[in-house]
């Protein structure tokens, strides 16, 4: 399919949009048009590593957003867009960039990201400074490049080339950028927090946020081949408090039979070992068939058929030896804090207070969950609070607009495979779609294995390639969406005529 840069995107366009909204039934109204593959130019590509770069220099912790925050929607008022303040706290900063004002009455295609990000930690281990925002052999380092940074520079670069075609056409739906505090927090005071208060003026067609990306050395049959993970669910975030309180001797020399921290370890070692059944649900089932379909032969049969019972005890071996597969059909527990108050280390104290992070399948009850862990840990002097808890949410459905993504991956990854799958962690997508908002998840570039493992941990960086592709993509799904609006609204048109047309026969 022949590729053309921003130049001739306004001409393209304005060519489909004069010629779809025709009401005249025609012998061939089946066929369907949509606009050329898009592709960025040289320029654009330049312009993004160059924003990218100065975006990574502003350090956005969860709750010091203001800063970065400022700086993009500044840059989005001088490009022309329209910028929306979002409520947010004193520190936090929300925004919306449109391409046409939300009063307007049209849904808006959002591109949602997050401004803040983790702390870099030991900083001396980075090869470039987590901050500095280095460009070096085309990539650009610096924490943030791919959780979430990068992503929303991909998202900003894809309006404004929509925006070109803008200029001397008129789309039927609005885009925005969605920019947003606190997720690496909980969403508190982000992605949350602005759609219980303004969701109505959001308008909602369809969300893209992070999610799955393309990554190679997935399928045995051909390691070659890239794999491409859209997230239409998540599992969901139980943050546990864990307290113990137990007045015992408070002298270490002279311990008591039983003391707080004693009997909190005692009561964690019942987890070790301790496997929650597997799920299968209706989004992990269609992801194993759709894995299993490209890796084809028997491994591939395997796993396309992982939920039969009678291969029941080959996949829990082969589940239990490997961390994604256990997270992907099971829910877990890590204990990530042990902690007790302050005091010298002969005092046995009385209190003894552990953290967990539970990741839940779709269709797991907090409750039931709850219920389930006190019977494993056994202790009743354990008190369990809730520190945070996503909302329990349908998937998205498997539609027109993941259908408009994964068309647009594959014009830019050549022969990639497109999977819907069960996303392990938890993002805002999950807000969105308890709104029932459509929401999908993708870092859509090609990633490799050291370039995921730098998430969170040392040496983030992003390639001008990643970037490029990712603008791309959004660029060409919008477009999509845009021309299979107007087919549908075409296609309405002409059944209301036929019907007046019988009417009046």
């Amino acid at each position: 399919m022949k590729r053309f840069s921003g130049g001739r995107l306004c001409y393209v366009i304005l060519v489909a949009v004069m010629l779809l909204p025709c009401v005249v039934i025609q012998a061939q109204e089946s066929r369907e048009y949509y606009p050329e593959v898009y592709r960025s130019s040289q320029l654009k590509k330049t312009e993004a590593a160059r924003l990218l770069s100065e975006y990574l220099k502003i350090h956005s912790l969860s709750g010091f957003e203001k800063k970065a925050g400022t700086f993009l929607s500044e840059y989005c008022r001088e490009q022309g867009l329209y910028v929306h303040n979002l409520p947010a706290d004193s520190l936090g900063y929300n925004f919306a960039a449109t391409l046409y004002p939300l009063q307007e009455d049209k849904p808006v295609i959002w591109l949602q990201h997050h401004i803040d990000v983790v702390p870099a930690a030991t900083t001396e281990e980075w090869t470039y400074p987590p901050f500095s925002g280095e460009v070096v052999n085309d990539t650009i380092w610096g924490r943030g490049a791919i959780d979430n940074k990068g992503p929303g520079i991909m998202q900003l670069m894809a309006l404004l080339n929509i925006k070109e075609a803008a200029d001397t056409v008129e789309f039927l739906y609005n885009v925005g950028i969605l920019c947003v505090s606190n997720e690496e927090g909980s969403g508190g005071i982000g992605a949350r927090y602005i759609l219980e208060r303004n969701l109505t003026e959001l308008k909602p067609l369809v969300a893209f946020g992070e999610g799955g990306a393309g990554l190679k050395n997935v399928l045995t049959s051909t390691p070659d081949k890239t794999v491409v993970g859209i997230s239409v669910a998540e599992k969901g975030v139980l943050w546990l408090r864990l307290d113990l309180q137990l007045n015992s001797y408070g002298h270490g020399a002279a311990p008591a039979p039983e003391y707080a921290n004693k009997l909190m370890i005692y009561a964690l070692s019942r987890l070790q070992g301790r496997k929650f059944d597997m799920e299968f649900n209706r989004v992990n089932r269609r992801m194993f068939r759709r894995l299993g379909r490209a890796e084809g032969g028997l491994r591939g049969f395997l796993i396309s058929h992982i939920n039969w019972w009678i291969l029941g005890p080959f996949v829990k071996n082969v589940v239990q030896r490997d961390p994604l597969l256990e997270a992907l059909t099971t829910n877990t527990i890590t204990v990530t804090k042990l902690e007790n108050p302050p005091g010298p280390p002969n005092k046995i104290s009385t209190i003894s207070t552990a953290y967990l992070d539970c990741r839940l399948q779709p269709n797991t009850s907090v409750k039931a969950f709850i219920r389930r862990l006190e019977r494993i840990l056994d202790e009743p002097k354990i008190k369990i609070s809730v520190l945070n808890s996503s909302p329990e949410v349908r998937p998205s459905p498997v539609n027109d607009f993941y259908d408009a993504l994964a068309w647009s991956v594959e014009q830019e990854l050549d022969n990639a495979a497109v999977i819907p799958i069960l996303f392990p962690a938890t993002t805002d997508n999950i807000f969105f779609r308890d709104h029932d908002i459509p929401t999908y998840g993708l870092v859509p570039a090609l990633m490799s294995e050291e370039l995921i493992k730098s998430v969170h941990s040392i040496n983030e960086r992003l390639p001008v390639a990643a970037l490029e592709q990712g603008m791309n993509i959004y660029t060409n799904t919008i477009l999509r969406i845009q021309a299979e609006g107007i087919h549908k609204r075409r296609r309405l048109l002409n059944a209301d005529l036929r019907k007046v047309y019988l009417l009046e026969e």
